[in-house]
């Protein structure tokens, strides 16, 4: 196999690649069946994965698809329309993709926007509990004061009432 037969580094979609256990049918004579290196889980994917590079469905990390003896990616060449129609696809998906993105970019700064606001406001909502609090710890001191001065005039006036 030549170098213009390989495809490494390409990641998969999830489409192609399927769980042994969750394949829901029969494997078919062209799938291609195998074990994750990383956790022994059993994979299949569809021959058109030979050579790419896809996420285990168990341990997520990156394993390349075994490409079968005898056959070279040049086995799996398409139509030039088959692949217009799926590269036009791709640019849709991408496009789509990007303006989520951007999307999503915006939201997060609109975000991160509003939690320094709330921020804020609740900073300054602490500082004004806190004038509360000194505000009603003086308005207790006052009351505490004003009983013990009517205490001792109530005694004073007890006095001057009883007979002596």
């Amino acid at each position: 196999m030549d170098e213009d037969d390989t495809i490494e580094g390409t990641q998969v979609s999830a489409e192609l690649a399927a769980d042994v256990d969750d394949q829901g049918g029969e494997i078919r004579d062209t799938d291609i069946v195998f074990d994750c290196p990383h956790c022994g889980h059993g994979l299949v994917i569809d021959y058109r994965g030979a050579g790419l590079v896809i996420t285990c469905v168990q341990c997520g990390k990156p394993v390349q698809v075994p490409i079968p003896e005898g056959m070279h990616l040049s086995d799996l060449d398409q139509d030039p329309e088959n692949l217009r129609k799926q590269l036009g696809n791709l640019r849709t998906a991408l496009r789509a993709a990007e303006d989520r993105e951007r999307d999503l970019v915006e939201e997060l700064a609109e975000l991160r926007q509003r939690c320094e606001d709330l921020d804020r406001e609740n900073l300054q909502r602490l500082h004004r509990l806190a004038e509360l609090r000194a505000a009603c710890e003086h308005a207790q001191r006052v009351i505490t004061e004003s009983n013990n001065i009517l205490g001792r005039m109530f005694d004073m006036i007890q006095s001057e009432i009883e007979p002596k």
